[in-house]
C-alpha cells in the first residue's frame, strides 16, 4: 500500500481500475434487476416456446388453457386468432390482430407488443402489462454512464493532484521573483512530494550560496580595504622617498592580497561545488615541512609522525597546512608543532601554538568567513578566511577539524582525514 500512495500513475490506474469496477455494479445491478437485454423481452421469453405449449388445433378447450398459462407466465394480454382472423383463445384484454412487434430501439415504452404466426396458421399477439423490469438504455446511453461513472471516479483524486501542482508552482513563482526563503508545503508521499521536498532541499541550499557569497563579497570587500590603503600609503611615500623599507612593505603588502584574493576565489570555487579531483597520492609530512620551511617562523616550527600516503587533493591538503602554520603564526606564539599520526580509517593533522589559546565560546566562530571577535581592533586583525577554508577543505575530504585548548596554554587544530 505504501508504494501505491507513493506513485502518481498507480493512483490514476486505480482510479480508471475503481470507474471500471463501479460500471460492472451498475450493470450487474441492471441485470438483477431487468436482465439487462437489448432485443425485446417479450419476444425472447415467449416465441421460443409457443410451438410446444399451444394445443393441437381444434382443441379449443386446452388452448383456452394454454393461453392463461402462457398469460400469467410473461404478464402479459395474450390472444389467437385463426386463419379467418377470428378471435379464438383470449387472456386478459383483447389484443388486435393487425398488431406488430416493436421495434427495440431506444427508450422502450410501458407497453410492448408482439406477433408470431404458428406452422398451423394460428397468429399469436401478445401485449406486456407492464415494463418488464426498468427502461433498457441503448448502446449510446451505456457509454455515457461509463464516461460519467469515470468522470466521477477520477475527479476527487485529479483536483486534489492538480491543486497540488496549483500549490507548487505558486511558491516556485514566488521563489523565482526574489523571495528565496520560500519553501513549500510538503503533501503526501507521492512524486510531488518528492519535487516539493526535492525543491525545498534546492532551495535552501540557493539560499546560503547566495548568502555566503554576499557575505564574502562583503567581508572580502572590507577586508581588501586595508591591505589596499596600506600599499597606497606605502607608494606615495615610496615615491617621495625609495627607501628599502618602504619597498619591503609594499611587496608584503601585494602578498597579503594576493594571498587574499586567492583564497576567497577557492572558497567560491568550493562553495559552489566544482568538481575536485583527489586522485594524488599525498603525504602530510611532507608537505607540512615543505610549508614550515618557507613560513614566516621556520625555525619554532617541528614536524613530527610517519610518512604515510593518503588519497587526496594534494593542492587543497597544502592549502590547509599552510593556512593552519599561517594562522600560528599570526595569532599564537611559539614553538609550533605539527604531528601526524595514523589510525586504522584516518589520518590525524595536529597543529599546537603556546600562545595565549582562543576563549571557548569563539573556537567553532572562528571557522566562519572574516570572523572578529567583539572588542578586537582592526589593526589586530581577524581569522580572515584561512580557518573557513581549511573546514571547507576538511570536510571535502569527509573529514572534520576542531579547535581545543593546549596543554600549558595556547591552541591545538585537529584534523582528521579519512583513508577512503
Amino acid at each position: 500500500m505504501n508504494f501505491i500512495r507513493r506513485s502518481l500513475f498507480l493512483q490514476f490506474y486505480a482510479t480508471i481500475l475503481m470507474g471500471l469496477a463501479l460500471v460492472a455494479l451498475v450493470f450487474v445491478a441492471f441485470a438483477a434487476i431487468g436482465k439487462f437485454d437489448q432485443r425485446d423481452p417479450l419476444s425472447a421469453r415467449l416465441g421460443p416456446f409457443i410451438d410446444s405449449v399451444l394445443p393441437p388445433p381444434g382443441e379449443n378447450f386446452n388452448l383456452e388453457r394454454a393461453v392463461h398459462r402462457m398469460s400469467d407466465t410473461v404478464n402479459a394480454d395474450i390472444s389467437v386468432y385463426d386463419k379467418q382472423g377470428t378471435l379464438i383463445a383470449n387472456a386478459g384484454r383483447p389484443v388486435p390482430a393487425d398488431v406488430t412487434t416493436d421495434d427495440p430501439k431506444g427508450f422502450r415504452p410501458p407497453g410492448r407488443t408482439f406477433a408470431f404466426e404458428t406452422p398451423d396458421g394460428l397468429r399469436v399477439v401478445a401485449r406486456s402489462r407492464r415494463p418488464p423490469g426498468p427502461h433498457r438504455q441503448n448502446v449510446a446511453f451505456v457509454i455515457l454512464l461509463i464516461a460519467a461513472a469515470l468522470g466521477l471516479a477520477a475527479l476527487p483524486v485529479t483536483r486534489r493532484l492538480t491543486r497540488r501542482l496549483e500549490t507548487l508552482k505558486t511558491g516556485m513563482d514566488t521563489w523565482s521573483a526574489g523571495a528565496l526563503e520560500t519553501r513549500l508545503t510538503v503533501e503526501g508521499n507521492d512524486e510531488i512530494a518528492d519535487v516539493a521536498r526535492t525543491f525545498n532541499m534546492a532551495a535552501g541550499r540557493i539560499e546560503d550560496l547566495v548568502t555566503a557569497q554576499k557575505n564574502l563579497l562583503a567581508n572580502a570587500s572590507h577586508e581588501l580595504r586595508s591591505p589596499l590603503a596600506r600599499l597606497r600609503m606605502a607608494i606615495e611615500m615610496f615615491e617621495a622617498d625609495p627607501a628599502e623599507s618602504l619597498k619591503t612593505e609594499i611587496v608584503r603588502n601585494m602578498a597579503e592580497l594576493d594571498e587574499l584574493v586567492e583564497e576567497i576565489l577557492i572558497s567560491s570555487r568550493l562553495q559552489a561545488g566544482r568538481t575536485e579531483s583527489f586522485e594524488d597520492m599525498v603525504d602530510l609530512v611532507a608537505i607540512a615541512a615543505e610549508e614550515s620551511a618557507h613560513s614566516d617562523a621556520a625555525d619554532a616550527v617541528t614536524v613530527t609522525g610517519p610518512s604515510t600516503l593518503i588519497r587526496a587533493n594534494g593542492r587543497l591538503i597544502r592549502r590547509l597546512i599552510r593556512n593552519l602554520l599561517q594562522n600560528a603564526t599570526r595569532h599564537g606564539k611559539p614553538p609550533i608543532e605539527v604531528s601526524v599520526t595514523e589510525t586504522p580509517d584516518a589520518l590525524h593533522l595536529t597543529v599546537t601554538d603556546h600562545g595565549d589559546g582562543i576563549p571557548e565560546g569563539e573556537r567553532e566562530r572562528i571557522f566562519e568567513p572574516f570572523y572578529r571577535p567583539a572588542g578586537r581592533a582592526e589593526a589586530a586583525g581577524g581569522w580572515g578566511i584561512g580557518l573557513a577554508l581549511v573546514r571547507q577543505i576538511a570536510e571535502l575530504h569527509g573529514g572534520s577539524v576542531v579547535c581545543e585548548a593546549a596543554e600549558g596554554g595556547g591552541a591545538v587544530f585537529r584534523v582528521r582525514l579519512p583513508r577512503s
